[in-house]
């Protein structure tokens, strides 16, 4: 049992890093594209429309993956008013029923995707000249990863609260 923990251990820190710096290399990526584009545009007068659509398809991409973050870092928007007066036994079975909640919604959003990006996904953006499933997929990993952070937030709730009933 130890051994499954450090490999789950060793596989959320691996997966929480490479979520963190891909966030950064999307942000960073945007950011140039954006000085790049002005620059070129307002003192060369140059506009290309395929950096246009590139910084709005990098935007795209780091709210997808900005979303995961949220869930892990437990940054998301959210009412908690009912939740805060509840006493805490309480409170964490119904923060963990709105996990299992979000992951089925999350997971049923990410299957039923599937085959809407195969009907609608073939389309070719004009500047880029890349498939519009590329930015589809991306919703559809975001709505999996969504997924394993609530799954994964779900275990760490439940151990939690026995360990609180197992102290009282």
């Amino acid at each position: 049992m130890k051994i499954l923990k450090k490999i789950f251990k060793w596989l959320f820190v691996g997966l929480d890093e490479g979520l963190f710096y891909w966030n950064i290399a999307l942000m960073s990526s945007m950011i140039v594209a954006v000085i790049l584009s002005v620059f070129l545009r307002y003192l060369f007068n140059v506009v290309f429309n395929w950096t246009e659509e590139l910084i709005v398809f990098l935007f795209i991409a780091t709210t997808y993956f900005g979303i995961i973050m949220g869930i892990k870092w437990d940054e998301h928007i959210k009412v908690s008013l009912l939740i805060d007066k509840l006493p805490r036994k309480i409170g964490i079975v119904f923060e963990i029923l709105i996990s299992v909640i979000t992951i089925i919604t999350v997971a049923a959003a990410a299957y039923l995707s599937m085959d809407w990006i195969e009907t609608v996904g073939a389309k070719v953006s004009s500047g880029l000249k890349i498939h519009y499933s590329t930015i589809y997929y991306m919703l559809t990993i975001s709505f999996i990863m969504v997924a394993i952070y609530e799954i994964r937030k779900v275990v760490l709730k439940i151990a939690n609260f026995r360990r609180e009933i197992n102290e009282s």
